[in-house]
């Protein structure tokens, strides 16, 4: 009984808060059916935690695995923190990877996102492919990093400025 009031609340709620609500933080055993609304910028999710948001699109960033950079890397870093960013379209229209925004600070400084093409990492600009409903891809992304483990924060914006509340995800790179 209490899980089907929880279950009818949310829903109710996300119904009234439309597509761009805050996200929820789904742990990755936790059924989001059955968690609350977090306020918008309020709190921060783990690497490695679900968000999901009102229009169904959900966002989990890996944890960081440290690489050094190739020599042909811009730009040039003593380390590279590098995330898998998993999407997944559970709205009922495209969704366009490309539109999404991440920005990162390191140790509470900004930090830019690195490419390296030797390695791989091309980054957002690399997102191309349209997700319809129902679909989901990985993206990888990484940031230049001190050389010495640091604190670092990704805060990403699925629809790009103004159309979604920013979720924070934080942790030691």
């Amino acid at each position: 009984m209490k899980f089907a009031v929880k279950a009818a609340g949310l829903c109710l709620l996300l119904a009234v808060a439309g597509c761009a609500g805050p996200s929820v933080a789904v742990a990755p055993d936790e059924n989001p059916a059955v968690l609350q609304r977090a306020e918008p910028r309020g709190g921060f999710a783990d690497f490695g935690t679900q968000r999901v948001w009102a229009s169904g699109l959900s966002i989990t960033v890996g944890p960081p695995q440290s690489l050094k950079p190739s020599e042909t890397a811009f730009p040039q870093a003593a380390r590279t923190a590098v995330f898998t960013v998993t999407v997944f379209n559970g709205s009922k229209v495209t969704f366009r990877p490309s539109q999404l925004s991440v920005r990162a600070l390191a140790g509470g400084q900004p930090t830019p996102e690195l490419t390296d093409s030797v390695q791989g990492l091309n980054g957002l600009a690399a997102a191309v492919r349209e997700l319809q409903p129902g679909q989901d891809t990985k993206l990888t992304l990484a940031f230049a990093v001190p050389e010495n483990p640091v604190d670092l924060r990704l805060t990403v914006l699925p629809g790009g400025p103004g159309q979604d509340t920013a979720t924070d995800f934080e942790g030691q790179a």
